[in-house]
């Protein structure tokens, strides 16, 4: 992924710690990758992390009994792994076949997510799985942001350059770049959560109750849902 500034060339801002490194996600999004990487290889196996960053979700799944194998364009330890999958250099750890590849936090940050999620399926055998996340911009928190100022949140001028979100994917989009790379059994949930915190934390609840009111707030399947998560069954 040559134009993926792969969270630790851009990182996105940390919010908290695990073992010690950070996670530059959104609260509770690296855990609920978890529950779904568990949900699709309920008996473990071999999983590829495209986009690992600082490592702290690579280390929850191995934690978690999987044998995870972390890569990042520009590492930032030296038992993460370099992998571009615009020029892939593989090796014997990263050439798989794999049970599962996960990409959290990581498409919006790449020009091409279809060719990346091409090179992501060559590594994978039919009925292997796929895990991919990207911000929520159908969350009504991300509308009223794009309708207000013409951006939907965590996107915009600011946060083009860094933490580098260059690319938006709305769930019918992202589902079809998935398809198209060759995938099925294609599944939308939603999940993580804001993080405001103080005066901007109750001034959110405020907003997301009134958006409640006008039927706007869908309920997410963990936390506030400000994440798009797919899950899919390579072909």
């Amino acid at each position: 992924m040559a134009e993926v500034e792969q969270k630790s060339g851009r990182r996105t801002a940390a919010h908290g710690f695990y073992e010690g490194h950070s996670v530059h996600a959104a609260p509770g999004v690296h855990e609920y990758a978890v529950e779904l990487v568990r949900a699709a290889l309920p008996d473990g196996g071999r999983v590829l992390e495209v986009g690992a960053g600082c490592g702290a979700l690579a280390l929850r799944l191995r934690h978690a009994g999987f044998d995870i194998v972390p890569t990042d364009l520009d590492p930032p330890h030296d038992w993460i792994h370099r992998l571009d999958l615009d020029d892939p250099e593989w090796t014997d750890e990263t050439r798989g076949p794999f049970d599962m590849v996960v990409c959290v936090e990581t498409l919006e940050h790449v020009e091409n997510p279809r060719q990346v999620l091409r090179s992501i399926r060559s590594l994978l055998r039919p009925g292997d799985k796929l895990l991919v996340s990207t911000p929520n911009v159908t969350h009504p928190h991300s509308r009223l942001k794009m309708f207000l100022r013409g951006a939907p949140f965590i996107f915009g001028p600011r946060h083009y350059h860094e933490p580098g979100h260059i690319t938006i994917l709305p769930d019918w989009m992202l589902t079809e770049h998935v398809r198209l790379a060759g995938f099925d059994r294609i599944e939308v949930t939603r999940g993580g959560d804001t993080f405001y915190t103080g005066a901007t934390r109750l001034a959110y609840r405020v907003e997301m109750a009134l958006l409640g009111l006008i039927g706007l707030r869908k309920r997410a399947q963990h936390g506030e849902g400000i994440c798009t998560f797919v899950t899919a069954v390579a072909v």
